[in-house]
């Protein structure tokens, strides 16, 4: 019978959660990842050097690269089960090729382990961030609220809040460099300094100024921050601060146009030479009825399609210009779908943040 026939067994054992999407994925993303991690570790081709002798100097080096991201002993283990390999294939040597696929499997099932245990970890962190995401409501005094957050790994780098106060409601927006759990480690702390100092200060620019006071202070050379605070008031005023940040757009409904609300200031963890505060500006502005704030992290205006083709910010006002007269949520929807759309089968390269305000 068929179904008692062990190789058959064996064949659908491995390859029943095997699908079309799982071998695309490997292939157009999983392997450039790998790349990418490697890259970092081999050094800049000589151009004075032949094209064979580049290819040499490529493969000794991305062979190099892959050896010493093992521990010491598994390192050992590795060449060791080579050397077997070549013994046992050369010497005619069965034994000492079965020894290498033992030790080689063995190393395996070790890397194995210990990418699941970080994956689980991974997945702690990302279910604490998700909760660290604000769940705002849809309607903030006279404006219409709706808001997106998808990180590019399991956790993200983008800053995204909400905090109601007795007088005002801020909306904070921003983007630590980088992805992954780095960035996410100072996406908790940048959050918590913040919610500290609204206890104290309500403007937006104080609040920012403070901010870079006490997050520079054990921040990384290679990491910055940037980021927008907007403080919608009572009156429906809207006064925006912006770190190094993306620019705000106003869609002007009265007059179908947008205007850029970027007032000057630069980001966090840079080496400003005691510019950053004299440089940082606040803007106040007075959105009209169906007017649309865009607050957004690069993220969306950079998602790219497999041709590396930027999504670009003239297609976020394009769509939020064609979608004016829909509702804040409609709106999110219709610029999803558009950046989905447009970046087809490529990955996501970025977090994904923004807000859309609309006013009654």
């Amino acid at each position: 019978m068929a179904g008692s026939n062990p190789i058959k067994r064996l064949f659908d054992l491995y390859t029943s959660d095997l699908n079309y999407q799982e071998i695309e994925r490997l292939i157009k993303r999983e392997a450039g990842e790998v790349y990418e991690f490697f890259a970092k570790e081999i050094p800049k081709p000589d151009p004075a050097k032949s094209r064979f002798a580049r290819g040499l100097i490529f493969i000794r080096s991305l062979f190099n690269a892959f050896i010493l991201k093992l521990t010491p002993a598994r390192r050992i283990f590795y060449l060791a089960s080579i050397l077997f390999f070549f013994a046992g294939y050369y010497g005619n040597k069965d034994a000492y090729l079965i020894l290498a696929f033992i030790i080689l499997n063995l190393l395996l099932a070790f890397e194995l382990a210990d990418k699941l245990s970080a994956k689980g970890e991974l997945e702690v962190a990302r279910k604490i961030q998700s909760d660290l995401i604000p769940k705002h409501a849809s309607k903030i005094y006279n404006y219409e609220v709706a808001s997106y957050y998808e990180p590019a790994r399991e956790v993200g780098g983008d800053y995204f809040d909400f905090i109601e106060m007795p007088e005002r409601t801020f909306i904070v927006v921003g983007d630590i460099s980088g992805k992954g759990m780095a960035a996410a480690l100072y996406m908790v702390r940048v959050q918590s300094i913040i919610h500290m100092l609204l206890q104290s200060l309500s403007g937006v620019k104080e609040i920012i100024i403070d901010l870079k006071k006490y997050f520079s202070k054990n921040l990384r050379k290679e990491y910055f921050l940037t980021l927008s605070m907007a403080s919608i008031q009572k009156d429906g005023s809207i006064n925006i601060c912006r770190a190094g940040h993306m620019p705000a757009f106003w869609f002007k409904n009265s007059q179908n146009d947008f205007e850029i609300v970027s007032p000057t200031g630069i980001g966090i963890g840079l080496n400003d030479k005691g510019i950053f505060e004299k440089t940082l500006e606040e803007a106040t502005i007075h959105p009209s009825s169906n007017d649309i704030i865009f607050l957004f992290t690069d993220g969306i205006s950079e998602a790219m399609n497999q041709y590396f083709n930027l999504f670009g910010e003239d297609n976020i006002k394009r769509v939020i210009k064609n979608n004016s007269d829909k509702t804040a949520s409609q709106i999110r929807t219709a610029l999803l779908n558009a950046v989905t759309s447009f970046r087809g089968t490529a990955s996501q390269n970025d977090d994904l943040t923004f807000v859309v305000i609309k006013a009654d």
